[in-house]
């Protein structure tokens, strides 16, 4: 089963509904306070086992599904390495995952299973998200130093009361005034 490509307005079309996914995704971030990093590897992780679902689709089905399971390792690996550690590991999870969606689901094997408007959509809201993780990360990496700047000043105060306090009752315990 051969499938026809996409035109350049379909294209368009379904990139853009990746975009307005990406931005829905975003907007959710923001509203419920939810770390972006996070938010993202769940989404990347939930877009592998997409294909998984849609591996069943195909003639044999059998061999789609463990090879799409090895997509959700690969990329799962990511994601979760992204949770525990570095949001660099999801950008670059989803910088990949483009390359992975359109080489082999709408250029390659996987075509004959994977819907192609989905594939794009799929394209364009990786991109994004890849995007926004990377500017969220280099921008939550200069707001981390000015918050750090700012709780030294606000303990500096109570680290100096506390010792006053100390020197005082080693006044007391030395004999000296009180």
């Amino acid at each position: 089963m051969v499938k026809a490509m996409l035109d350049t307005t379909e294209i368009l079309i379904f990139a853009g509904v990746g975009l307005v996914f990406a931005l829905g995704l975003l907007a959710f971030c923001k509203w419920s306070g939810a770390a972006v990093q996070r938010i993202a590897a769940y989404a990347l992780i939930a877009l592998c086992f997409l294909y998984v679902g849609f591996a069943f689709r195909a003639e044999e089905s059998g061999p789609w599904v463990g090879v799409e399971m090895t997509g959700v390792a690969v990329f799962g690996t990511l994601a979760g390495m992204s949770i525990i550690g570095s949001p660099w590991w999801v950008v670059a999870g989803f910088a990949l995952h483009p390359l992975y969606a359109i080489y082999f689901h709408y250029i390659g094997a996987a075509a004959q299973f994977a819907p192609a408007p989905f594939v794009v959509a799929n394209a364009a809201f990786d991109v994004a998200m890849a995007l926004f993780v990377a500017y969220a990360a280099l921008r939550g990496g200069r707001k981390s130093v000015t918050r750090t700047e700012d709780t030294s000043e606000k303990e500096a105060p109570q680290r100096r009361l506390a010792a006053r306090s100390q020197h005082r009752s080693q006044s007391r315990d030395a004999g000296g005034p009180a």
